[in-house]
């Protein structure tokens, strides 16, 4: 009784959770969070906002004052900047003038920002250069004769974590502050270019290089290990995201000086002072195999007994509905096959071939249900009962209106060219790094125009990426079918179907090229679903063709919304063990996560 009154609890919770976040609407819990002065909290939801919609020009608008409230102003430049992109017309303003006063407003700030307010060099700011060079560039030049780097845009300190800097000699400690959305990844990676450089000025690497930016915070050293250090940025990094990036930083810095205090000797015995070494007794090496072979095999066991018990439980709830609709297939199946007899012939023959369909799909779904060991097994035969009503449905029309010749099969179509527009006349002329295609149909577009979403793939929550039809589907709640092809008797993803290409083919579908079919994924085989190695076997282009970008964790699409955050995207992927940590928010500027460095 305990544990189903629990499973009720839970259930009603998560359906609570869901329905909220379903009816959220970043737009305006930003601008209710703007107008409560909560403009931190504001710039989170506004950057969903855009996110979702990235062609909203009055969420753009928006989130410009958001920025400029909190002294962004170079991001507040860039989000005026997109919203006059977008419209023109400036429309979203609240007067004609209204644009320009502020563009002009922000381009002033931007300027002063980084020149001082007389027009001389800040001392809490430094001029950037788009990037740091491998040879020394404006950051390690600056750090050569000072302790601390600093973009504009950004609200640190850079006099007070100078004197920190000075307080913590003869430890060399160097900060570097971007206004960019960079993760600690790519952070880390920047750090130990500065600390090579460096070496030199900061004893041979012993020293530290700590790098923060609005996505993440990492540090550069040989003084203390990865894990070390990814602890100590994990407790500041809830400081240094609502903005406090001084005392945070600061905070670090005495934090790491003291972790390598703590980690050196501390205590050493005089000349002929005996030493007591305790005596270790070793538990035997085979009783330890054996008492981690039994924990293994408790752990397997277990999980696998959890597995059975919520397989068993979705099957059950399953069996009802999916009976029900066989039964709706079988009577509609005879409803077909009576009404045929009243038909002229040629109409008669029309609708027998739509109750043959639905019966073949009848019989195979019938045969999966008395087979199937799991809920995935149900959900192929219920996407088959789909059809067969789907069937069912056309030659009731057929009986109804008289149709001269059946539609084609349920699930079977070709793309349609969107209204108003038309197939792009040459996609090599597009850069690659800006080309993406849907997840589901295989559309090709520009990736600014695809919206991550997360879709449960084989039992595995999932991020791909959609274009605006589908995402519209899955917006009402239902999930968008995928294009697939019919490769010996079964469903192959386009991504996987030897020779197709999206951006050559997509518009041809339907002419006779290919056999383009929309079908659910439940139907297709579990191993293209292999998302723990995306760049392998089968993925993209044909059997080792070009690998297309429908995925945000995608190298190419984090560096596109990198580069469109910070203006360019020069970086490579970064490791997978950053000695840094990231935010908890997620703008999608630098979409994806490597192990080690997350706390997203």
């Amino acid at each position: 009784m305990f544990h189903q009154s629990f499973t009720r609890f839970v259930t009603l919770a998560v359906c609570f959770i869901v329905t909220s976040a379903a009816l959220a609407d970043p737009l305006s819990e930003g601008r209710a969070l703007y107008k409560a002065g909560k403009y931190q909290e504001a710039v989170v939801k506004l950057e969903q906002a855009v996110q979702q919609q990235p062609n909203d020009a009055k969420a753009w608008w928006q989130l410009n004052f958001a920025y400029n409230k909190l002294g962004r102003y170079s991001d507040a430049l860039r989000a005026v900047l997109k919203a006059g992109q977008i419209d023109p017309k400036h429309t979203f303003a609240s007067s004609p003038g209204k644009y320009e006063e502020t563009l002009q407003r922000l381009q002033s700030k931007v300027g002063n920002a980084a020149t001082g307010s007389q027009g001389q060099p800040s001392a809490s700011v430094s001029v950037p250069r788009p990037r740091v060079s491998p040879t020394g560039g404006s950051i390690t030049q600056q750090l050569i004769t000072g302790d601390v780097y600093a973009e504009p845009g950004i609200s640190v300190d850079a006099e007070r974590l100078q004197r920190v800097s000075q307080e913590l000699r003869p430890t060399v400690v160097k900060f570097v502050v971007l206004n960019r959305e960079y993760r600690s990844a790519t952070l880390a990676r920047e750090g130990d270019r500065i600390l090579n450089y460096l070496k030199g000025y900061l004893n041979q690497g012993q020293g530290y290089v700590i790098l923060a930016s609005r996505r993440g915070i990492a540090v550069a050293t040989k003084a203390l290990s990865r894990d070390t250090i990814r602890d100590l940025t994990g407790q500041v990094a809830p400081q240094i995201e609502a903005g406090q990036y001084t005392e945070g930083l600061e905070a670090l810095a005495r934090g790491l000086v003291r972790a390598h205090t703590s980690s050196a000797p501390s205590v050493q015995t005089g000349v002929g002072t005996p030493v007591a070494i305790p005596v270790v007794h070793k538990a035997p090496v085979g009783l330890i195999i054996g008492i981690i072979v039994a924990v293994v095999a408790g752990i397997v066991i277990l999980v696998k007994l959890t597995h059975a018990i919520a397989n068993r439980r979705e099957m059950h709830a399953r069996m009802g509905p999916i009976n029900a609709q066989k039964s709706e297939v079988i009577a509609g199946i005879n409803q077909l096959e009576e009404g045929a007899t009243t038909l002229d012939p040629a109409l008669a023959a029309q609708v027998r071939q739509c109750r043959i369909a639905a019966g073949t799909k009848l019989d195979e779904a019938s045969r999966i249900i008395r087979s199937a060991r799991s809920y995935v097994d149900l959900g192929r035969a219920q996407s088959l009962l789909d059809q067969a009503q789907g069937d069912i449905a056309r030659g009731r029309s057929l009986m109804e209106g008289g149709v001269g010749a059946p539609q084609p099969p349920t699930g079977t179509s070709a793309p349609t060219q969107p209204a108003g527009s038309a197939p792009p006349q040459d996609w090599n002329a597009v850069p690659a790094d800006q080309r993406g295609v849907c997840f589901f149909c295989s559309r090709p577009m520009l990736l600014s125009e695809l919206t991550p979403v997360t879709v449960n793939l084989s039992g595995q929550q999932q991020k791909v990426l959609a274009c605006p039809d589908d995402l519209a589907t899955i917006k009402t709640g239902q999930m968008p079918q995928i294009r697939a092809f019919n490769d010996n008797g079964r469903y192959v993803p386009w991504y996987a179907y030897q020779g197709y290409d999206p951006y050559r083919d997509y518009y041809r579908m339907g002419s006779g090229s290919f056999l383009g079919d929309l079908v659910a994924l439940s139907l297709i085989d579990n191993m293209f679903w292999n998302w723990h190695h995306p760049m392998g076997w089968g993925w993209g282009g044909g059997w080792g063709g070009n690998t297309y970008v429908f995925y945000p964790d995608h190298e190419v699409y984090r560096d596109y919304y990198s580069g469109q955050a910070a203006g360019y995207g020069d970086f490579t992927r970064p490791p997978d063990d950053a000695a840094g940590t990231d935010f908890l928010q997620d703008t999608g500027g630098d979409a994806g996560s490597y192990a080690g460095g997350d706390r997203s």
